[in-house]
């Protein structure tokens, strides 16, 4: 296997070291935060995508007046959705706070909903 860094095989880099309440918790919340991290950077490579698409469309549109506003229009709703993902990040925390749960810390979410001395 070739060494690319500080990246580790999810096998044996989340892996909970034992069992118990806290080491599952521990685990589930490092794959949730994974979840949200490979969203995120979908998202953002489909928007590289899409922003060369509508720039290539604009390219090509050889002064059409149709397909330069389709392309500014992709480009235009491009942007848009990137902005949506990154800022509902924020909205998510704040609505957690205007709730008073800790959303975006998943393991004390956990924690606060498994009883005392229970294990998975």
């Amino acid at each position: 296997m070739a060494d690319i860094g500080s990246i580790q095989p999810i096998v044996e880099a989340r892996a909970p070291e034992t069992m118990d309440s806290a080491g599952f918790i521990a685990s589930l919340e490092l794959y949730i935060g994974d979840i949200i991290g490979i969203i995120t950077t979908l998202a953002a490579l489909f928007f590289i995508v899409y922003a060369f698409l509508a720039a290539y469309q604009m390219v090509t549109a050889g002064g059409d007046s149709g397909k330069v506003t389709k392309a500014k229009d992709r480009l235009t709703w491009g942007v848009l959705g990137l902005v949506l993902i990154v800022a509902t990040y924020s909205i998510i925390g704040l609505i957690g706070s205007l709730v008073g749960i800790s959303i975006l810390n998943p393991g004390e979410l956990i924690q606060s909903i498994v009883p005392k001395g229970a294990t998975p």
